[in-house]
């Protein structure tokens, strides 16, 4: 499986989930936001370019919880299109993202 994959100027990820299951939400959320950094810079992708993020939370409860990281991941970018919905996500997983980006394709 490929975590992230960009092709003729589509990036997307994969549902990218925390490491450290012993994170709360924002602790979760913020690991995975930094994985999707990594895959972004590796495939030369800025959030501008992000056209859609998809969230799964395992308890909507936390929704005002996720919103705060997820609105400063992106403080100062454009705002893509996003889903957030509640999600049987196992035991110990609270939060998966998936985002995607259109780009310019290079030579």
């Amino acid at each position: 499986m490929s975590l992230a994959v960009s092709y003729r100027g589509l990036f997307e990820t994969a549902g990218v989930v925390a490491d450290d299951l012993q994170l709360d939400v924002q602790g979760q959320l913020r690991q995975a936001l930094n994985t999707i950094d990594r895959l972004m810079a590796e495939a030369r992708v800025t959030k501008d370019q992000l056209t859609r993020v998809q969230l799964w939370i395992a308890d909507y409860r936390h929704f005002d919880l996720v919103n705060e990281v997820y609105d400063a991941w992106l403080q100062g970018c454009a705002k893509p299109a996003r889903a957030c919905v509640g999600a049987d996500l196992g035991e110990r997983y609270l939060v998966e993202v998936q985002v995607f980006a259109v780009c310019s394709e290079r030579p």
